[in-house]
């Protein structure tokens, strides 16, 4: 199967106990569906403190890449919001940070909940993608 076997996950915190108060945060994916070796070596390279290192020098930009020195971001507000993440104990990341709050954060419910549902039976991708819609037609009507 195209892609299998193939991660790239930035060095970043544990998944957190039940009990923590996690820090959220949004976050890029990469995917490759050709595996060819130089896409693999790219896919690779983007995990790396020197990839994250591209990002951060043009500000606007915070890694999780606790590999990354906090000497490259170019301003001191950058690096009072960057050194925390990288150095958080707990870290969460979901998609509710583009959504209203009661389509994609909250538990059970909407995006959240759906996508358990999509877990729970992938073969009901029809059922599961006619759900989200309707979820999320609701949570944006009026905004």
């Amino acid at each position: 199967m195209p892609g299998a076997g193939i991660t790239a996950e930035p060095p970043v915190a544990a998944a957190p106990p039940p009990t923590a108060e996690p820090g959220l945060l949004g976050r890029y994916l990469v995917g490759a569906i050709f595996l060819a070796p130089a896409i693999r070596a790219f896919v690779k390279f983007l995990t790396t403190p020197a990839a994250a290192e591209a990002w951060a020098k043009l500000g606007g930009f915070a890694t999780g890449n606790n590999k990354l020195n906090p000497s490259v971001y170019p301003d001191p507000i950058t690096r009072l919001t960057a050194v925390p993440i990288s150095k958080a104990k707990t870290v969460v990341f979901d998609m509710s940070d583009q959504q209203p709050g009661s389509f994609g954060a909250t538990v059970g419910q909407g995006e959240w909940g759906l996508f358990q549902d999509f877990l729970r039976s992938p073969s009901n991708v029809n059922g599961i993608a006619a759900a989200l819609e309707k979820s999320a037609a609701a949570a944006y009507k009026g905004k």
